[in-house]
C-alpha cells in the first residue's frame, strides 16, 4: 500500500467528518429560524410598522397582510 494513499483516505475521512457534523449544525440551525420566523409571525400580526431594540441595537420590523415581514437595522433613533 502506499503511503499517499493512506494520506488521501485519511485527509477524505477528515474532510467527511468535517462535513456531517458542519451539516448537523446546519440543519439545527435551520430547525431553529423556521421556528422563530414562525413564532414572529404569530406576534406580529398584519401590516405592522415600528421600531425595536435588541441589544443595544435598534430594528425597524415591518410585516404586510400575508404575514411577510422584514427587519432592517437603523443606525440610530
Amino acid at each position: 500500500m502506499n503511503p499517499l494513499d493512506i494520506e488521501r483516505r485519511v485527509a477524505i475521512s477528515l474532510a467527511v467528518g468535517r462535513y456531517l457534523r458542519s451539516a448537523d449544525r446546519f440543519n439545527e440551525a435551520s430547525r431553529e429560524f423556521t421556528g422563530a420566523c414562525k413564532s414572529l409571525r404569530k406576534q406580529l400580526g398584519n401590516e405592522q410598522r415600528f421600531v425595536v431594540q435588541v441589544d443595544w441595537k435598534h430594528y425597524l420590523v415591518t410585516s404586510d397582510r400575508d404575514g411577510n415581514f422584514d427587519i432592517e437595522p437603523i443606525a440610530s433613533l
